[in-house]
């Protein structure tokens, strides 16, 4: 009896410091969320901020808005998470970034071709909504995605005006409207990027980069092609630590066969030479993750199972020989071009997602 006793623990009255360490070694949100389910002192010792970062996952194409659940791949622990999210209920998925989805409800066109977007961000793990004030531009128009700097998340988006100029839209949470900068140094029909203050305009046909300075609305200079540059492909331009990476998705056809391959560029702006593009076999301790809407960079040693130096490449591909998409997430070794096959159980993988329990 006396021994019977000597075993029994009362676990909910363990040190917080000691429950605070556990919960950040759990890298699995659902062990994680029953972690802090146990009881109250549990709950009440941990925070969602304790969550550690988690390895991006994959969301499965959503073919119908009025569906409610939203489907997610764990590649780590090869777990499926279907969520319930009755705040997309009827809306269109745009854009994703920082744990939020980016959905557009619904779009008010004028009788002079004029229209207006109605947008939201929405956290699908936490049903958090962030509304953000509608905008409006004319017919022609194309978008930049969400992006973070040091002052917080932004939203960003262009719209071509009827003099061929740029009117670029900004908008900082909290803010009650967005910020409207017409720039007249900008082109049109060309892939667009925002990093740091400056716009990065890639022609696609030739591939030389124009780089353009938001504050002045001056060209700041123009990198040239690197030599081979085909316009087969896809182009990603990302901040890496500092570092302007330009990640280039090649592909071809043979035999109805598709193939693709990727070139990391990285922007020399040294004092000898002119701004170029320069290829790497090596980002240090960085992974890309590529998929057909976006590009972005994780530091590998913040993520459990992220393998530094590799491109997570999650790619939609049109076998013509077999009539049929097929869907591939592939491990990219920079250096050797090794590929290593990624698991994945959804039907049509979409696209990276990182989770967060955090609010913006």
């Amino acid at each position: 009896m006396v021994a019977n006793k000597a075993l029994q623990r009362d676990w909910s009255s363990l040190p917080p410091e000691l429950l605070n360490l556990f919960a950040k070694k759990l890298h699995e949100i659902s062990d994680f969320l029953r972690f802090r389910a146990v009881c109250t002192a549990w709950y009440s010792s941990t925070n969602i901020t304790d969550l550690p970062l988690q390895f991006p996952w994959i969301l499965e194409k959503r073919r119908d808005p009025l569906e409610a659940d939203l489907c997610f791949y764990s590649v780590p622990f090869g777990k499926i998470y279907t969520i319930n999210a009755p705040k997309f209920f009827g809306k269109h998925i745009f854009m994703l970034s920082n744990g939020y989805i980016c959905v557009f409800m619904h779009i008010d066109w004028d009788s002079l071709g004029k229209h207006t977007f109605h947008e939201a961000l929405l956290n699908p793990l936490t049903n958090h909504e962030i509304p953000i004030p509608a905008y409006s531009f004319g017919l022609s128009a194309s978008f930049i995605k969400p992006w973070q700097n040091q002052m917080g998340f932004h939203m960003v988006c262009t719209g071509h005006l009827a003099d061929q100029k740029l009117k670029l839209l900004s908008y900082h949470i909290g803010q009650s409207n967005w910020c409207e900068l017409t720039l007249a140094s900008a082109e049109r029909n060309w892939n667009i990027f925002h990093l740091s203050g400056m716009l990065f305009m890639v022609e696609r046909e030739s591939g030389s980069t124009k780089v353009v300075d938001i504050a002045t609305d001056t060209l700041a200079f123009v990198i040239p092609p690197i030599e081979g540059y085909s316009p087969k492909g896809r182009t990603y331009i990302v901040d890496a630590c500092g570092d302007i990476l330009r990640v280039f998705q090649h592909y071809d056809i043979s035999e109805g066969l598709y193939h693709y391959w990727f070139d990391v560029q990285r922007l020399d702006i040294s004092r000898s030479s002119s701004p170029r593009w320069i290829k790497v076999k090596c980002i240090g301790n960085q992974a890309l993750f590529v998929d057909v809407f976006d590009c972005f960079v994780l530091c590998a040693s913040d993520f459990a199972g992220i393998r530094a130096n590799c491109i997570y490449s999650l790619m939609k591909i049109y076998q013509g020989m077999h009539k049929e998409y097929l869907y591939r997430v592939e491990r990219i070794d920079i250096e050797t071009g090794a590929r290593e096959h990624v698991p994945c159980h959804l039907k049509e993988p979409d696209r990276w997602f990182v989770p967060s329990l955090r609010h913006l």
